[in-house]
């Protein structure tokens, strides 16, 4: 079965995720909720900041079915790190880093301990379906008292638990919304008859809301499967997505970042980037070779993006994170 297969369809079957409470989620519902996860952390990350004065950064996975590989989540760089490491020719991160997703995978609980080169980090797994699909980072200094670095710890998880139920509750109301859609249309089934064999089965009148927002996510769904499949592609385009889908470019655009809450052009940008640094900590490619080969337009383009994205240099990045 697809991962993006129809969204009016919600009967539980086997295979399918399961969300809070065991609730039964479809596979292509779980994979919005993890990019609106993705794009609402940010102002969860803002607020962490206003409330304790630290910084915090995350890791996500860049889609559900990417989640149980072992490299689906690539390391972060928090700025207190790269202010540690500037200093250092050896840098045990990502030795430490894959101890932290290890417990991740192991416990929902948070994982915290004193890193070789004398800071303190607690991480804070997200989980979404069974599956491991982001952690939150916080570090502090090693003489940090123990009950300020608690509260700091707290406050994080907070943070990240109230940016992954609100994303989840978005997408059971998505869920609701198709519900009411089938229901309404045995209703007029049941008020029509039985329908000929050949009948085009139950539906609700053209042009409701609910209808309307089925639609919508289906297009979506079908949108970010395209974008997963051609990232890496220089020439990808709104216009190409919009014409693989048979759907009007403006229209496409305003769904998507409606339902995503981010716009397409940065959607695809955090995947080439996310594909960068997979590059960089797995291969021997020049950081230019890495560009081309993640979709960017020249070695300028991705070091720009992977500054803002990540916060240093793509050398720098693999310096700190690649294999001793």
């Amino acid at each position: 079965m697809d991962l993006y297969e129809t969204a009016g369809s919600i009967a539980a079957a086997p295979g399918r995720g399961q969300g809070a409470e065991g609730h039964l989620v479809e596979p292509s519902r779980l994979e919005l909720a993890l990019v609106r996860v993705r794009s609402r952390m940010p102002r969860g990350l803002k607020l962490f900041r206003e409330i304790t004065g630290l910084t915090a950064v995350v890791s996500l996975a860049t889609s559900l079915r990417d989640a149980e590989r072992p490299a689906s989540l690539l390391p972060p760089l928090h700025p207190r790190c790269a202010d540690r490491l500037r200093s250092l020719r050896k840098a045990p991160c990502r030795e430490q880093w894959q101890i932290h997703v290890r417990a991740g995978r192991r416990s929902p609980r948070t994982h915290s301990h004193t890193c070789p080169i004398g800071l303190r980090c607690s991480c804070v797994p997200i989980h979404l379906g069974g599956h491991l699909v982001g952690v939150a980072k916080l570090v502090v200094d090693s003489g940090t008292p123990d009950p300020a670095f608690r509260a700091a710890t707290n406050a994080l998880k907070l943070v990240v638990s109230a940016t992954h139920q609100d994303s989840y509750v978005s997408v059971l109301s998505d869920e609701v919304r198709a519900l009411r859609q089938r229901v309404d249309g045995f209703r007029q089934v049941r008020s029509n008859g039985i329908p000929r064999a050949d009948s085009p089965g139950p539906r609700t009148a053209a042009g409701s809301p609910e209808e309307a927002g089925v639609h919508n996510g289906a297009l979506v769904y079908r949108a970010l499967d395209y974008l997963q499949a051609h990232f890496q592609e220089p020439g990808l385009s709104l216009t190409a997505v919009a014409e693989s889908l048979g759907c009007n470019r403006r229209y496409l655009t305003c769904r998507f970042t409606q339902i995503v809450g981010e716009r397409m052009r940065s959607f695809i940008v955090v995947f080439r980037v996310s594909h960068a640094c997979r590059l960089l900590l797995s291969t021997d490619l020049l950081v230019k070779e890495v560009a081309y080969a993640s979709g960017f337009r020249g070695q300028g383009r991705l070091a720009r993006a992977f500054q803002r994205h990540v916060g240093v240099s793509p050398g720098e990045y693999r310096r700190i994170f690649a294999a001793p």
